[in-house]
């Protein structure tokens, strides 16, 4: 798990972001996970202030086989509604305005907290859209896991892999099949605000130590407003039961794609932007299993996506995803 630091920036912090002649140093930010999922994902703005209603057909209507001169009942078709809510990520950063004049360049000090802050949040997103809940947490978003957590309601939707040995403890993972698109799955937006981080510069304040002393700092806040929705259930699946601690995982052979294959026949269509997204245990293992050709031709690592070499399941990205955890429980 990433560390998250606690409090003020400290001359400590500053001194180990700062080169031997005194300049600000390039900082590698160890922390910064990989999340190609906010790039897939397709962004709208909600009907409601809260998020966005949902509207779906729940039922089709009757059609009537009928001879010359007779009648037709009258029939429709049924709809139903939902709430999908968006949650609220907030953060403050607040450096001392001496702190930040030392070596005479405080905007780039500012810079570096600022990139560290919109790291932070990205990371939370993308953690919060597999794995949070509203039945636990209400003032996050309903993400993935929570939805597609039984193989009882979700037949279609979700495959227990025999991948690694049968399913034991906490010490799965999955891997999820996910259509994109403004009428599938989507990312959501509050009705009258824009996707993205929101960053207001507080400027100078005067703000309080623990003990309550008080010292000006440079005040920075931070705001995302997002969810997830899932308008169309068909455009998502998850591989799940994929057994990565004390199972044998190396030696599965072909089950864990043909379990890939079995997704891409279960989601409604690929119109959208369709791809796989596993963490980096799985991602490895079918880097290794594209370099055996005696398995499979549909797994292959190709060069014609933006000049970078992609994981490609059957004209299909394969995704790595970090926020995707080894010590998933077994489906019910």
């Amino acid at each position: 798990m990433a560390a998250i630091g606690q409090g003020n920036l400290t001359l400590l912090d500053l001194a180990r972001a700062k080169n031997p002649d005194g300049s600000i140093a390039s900082v590698v930010e160890l922390l910064t996970k990989d999340n190609p999922l906010l790039e897939d994902m397709v962004w709208k703005e909600g009907n409601l202030d809260t998020g966005e209603l949902v509207t779906f057909r729940s039922g089709l209507p009757a059609i009537t086989w009928r001879r010359l001169n007779e009648g037709v009942a009258a029939t429709k078709g049924d709809t139903a509604q939902y709430v999908e809510t968006c949650g609220l990520m907030s953060g403050l950063s607040k450096i001392d305005v001496k702190l930040a004049e030392l070596g005479g360049n405080a905007p780039a000090v500012r810079a570096g907290q600022d990139r560290a802050f919109i790291t932070a949040m990205n990371v939370e997103l993308e953690n919060a859209i597999f794995y949070s809940s509203t039945k636990t947490n209400p003032e996050k978003i309903m993400g993935l896991a929570p939805r597609f957590d039984t193989k009882s309601i979700w037949t279609n939707q979700v495959i227990s892999s025999t991948a690694g040995g049968a399913p034991s403890g906490t010490n799965q993972t999955s891997i999820w099949l996910v259509v994109w698109g403004d009428d599938k799955v989507y990312g959501v937006t509050p009705k009258g605000t824009q996707a993205g981080i929101e960053m207001i510069d507080r400027g100078q304040q005067l703000v309080r130590d623990v003990p309550g002393n008080e010292f000006f700092a440079w005040v920075t806040e931070f705001n995302w407003r997002a969810g997830l929705v899932v308008k169309d259930p068909r455009y998502v699946v998850r591989i799940g039961d994929i057994r990565v601690t004390g199972g044998t995982l190396a030696g599965t052979g072909s089950a864990l794609l043909q379990n890939m294959a079995s997704a891409l026949e279960r989601v409604k269509d690929l119109g959208g932007r369709p791809a796989f997204y596993c963490n980096r245990t799985i991602r490895e293992y079918l880097r290794l299993q594209a370099l055996d050709t005696s398995k499979t031709s549909m797994l292959n690592i190709t060069t014609n996506v933006g000049s970078r070499p992609v994981l490609m399941f059957d004209e299909v990205p394969v995704r790595r995803s970090d926020s995707i955890l080894n010590n998933e429980a077994a489906l019910s």
